[in-house]
């Protein structure tokens, strides 16, 4: 027996075609898994750095069909972190990616913590949360879809 190969596109595809019913089980499903990933990565921001900690109440789980946190908004920082950039002060999404990913190559990443790479040690609090929760993730995901599939 030949294995299959499913790709994001078409799992999004056959999402798609769900009733409303089991779909809007699956979204309640995904928000409640996402909310522990969700939840790992806002505590491991608190105890980062200064600009991981500007970030941290901004990581949300989504209501979504798949799992999904996201991170980063356009609230301004406060004055004393924030430099003006053309009309008004930076916001905590321009923090996101240099409080996850790192920096200082150039001058104006200086102030992130170091930059680890593009391994799998990559990410300082929303990367390795996914990581570590991967495979609770997928089960409890795998299960939420069978529950929703045998609810048609």
């Amino acid at each position: 027996m030949a294995a299959r190969a499913y790709t994001i596109k078409g799992l999004n595809r056959a999402l798609r075609q769900l009733p409303k019913e089991a779909a809007g089980q699956l979204r309640d499903a995904s928000v409640v898994i996402a909310s522990r990933v969700a939840d790992d990565a806002r505590s491991r921001a608190v105890r980062g750095s200064g600009a991981a900690h500007l970030v941290a109440p901004s990581i949300k789980a989504t209501r979504d069909r798949v799992p999904a946190v996201r991170q980063g908004s356009s609230r301004k920082l406060p004055p004393r972190h924030g430099r003006a950039r053309g009309k008004g002060r930076q916001t905590i999404g321009d923090l996101t990616f240099g409080a996850e990913f790192g920096g200082g190559a150039r001058s104006s990443t200086r102030q992130f913590l170091p930059w680890r790479g593009s391994s799998a040690a990559a990410g300082y609090f929303l990367y390795p949360a996914v990581r570590d929760n991967a495979a609770a993730t997928g089960e409890a995901y795998s299960a939420a879809l069978d529950a929703a599939l045998q609810a048609i």
